[in-house]
């Protein structure tokens, strides 16, 4: 081989190891796409600017599942980054949740699944320390079915209640879940974890968590219930107040 053909031989293998490593870091360090959220505000306590990031790195090309998501908090100390859940469209929110006086991250990240389920997480970075809040548990509630096609909610300390699902009867049937109008054994209601968790603003600028959830009756296709609730951060999340709203029956919904 000649001399010429060698050296352009060497710099193809070299240029392809290198662009190998280039990738191998572009995908550990979360580059793919770019940064999904950013935004500035002091959460470390020191009085200076923080600048807050959530990067995200997609499955596979034009992919909206990001396999690997990252929270990166840029201080005039240090970079601290906390690896997160996979999923869809993550958001970012900050407030001081715990009432200490220093801003706090929120962070959701939408599941898989038709129910829109997601994971919060919530974190303080006080003097440049990541340390992670606890979040509102699900609402205190017992659901069930009822003989004559009822279903029954009852939360904590409040009065139950009682919703007619005479017009899914056929498919109560076909399930086995009624015979004539009779239970076939004690059944549940499913009770699902928050597909929503937001902040709200009250008296000034203390906050509280708005979170739903929602109750579905044979399976995910068939929603029945919403529990909205309210809770406040004293020491540890303390339920506010709640309340169970019913889901209108969408006819598309079990198809």
């Amino acid at each position: 081989m000649k001399k010429l053909d060698l050296l352009k031989y060497a710099v193809l293998v070299l240029s392809l190891f290198v662009s190998y490593q280039a990738v191998e870091a572009h995908d550990k360090n979360f580059q793919v796409d770019g940064t999904y959220i950013s935004t500035k505000r002091d959460v470390t306590g020191d009085q200076k600017i923080d600048i807050i990031q959530v990067h995200g790195l997609p499955y596979k090309a034009g992919s909206k599942f990001l396999k690997q998501i990252e929270l990166i908090v840029e201080s005039d100390r240090r970079t601290i980054s906390v690896p997160l859940e996979a999923g869809y469209d993550p958001e970012l929110k900050v407030a001081d949740l715990n009432n200490d006086g220093l801003q706090d991250i929120l962070v959701t990240v939408l599941m898989e699944g038709k129910d829109r389920l997601i994971t919060s997480r919530a974190y303080t970075f006080k003097d440049g320390k990541v340390h992670e809040l606890d979040m509102p548990p699900s609402v205190p509630v017992t659901a069930q079915f009822l003989d004559g096609y009822k279903a029954k909610i009852s939360i904590e300390g409040q009065k139950p209640v009682v919703m007619d699902i005479r017009s899914r009867k056929k498919e109560y049937d076909d399930l086995g879940i009624y015979q004539d109008g009779k239970l076939n054994e004690p059944t549940e209601l499913l009770v699902n974890p928050y597909t929503t968790l937001d902040i709200k603003s009250v008296f000034g600028k203390r906050k509280r968590l708005i979170g739903i959830q929602k109750v579905n009756g044979a399976d995910e296709r068939d929603p029945l219930l919403e529990i909205q609730s309210v809770w406040t951060y004293e020491n540890e999340w303390k339920l506010v107040k709640a309340k169970v709203k019913e889901i209108k029956a969408n006819k598309q919904t079990r198809r």
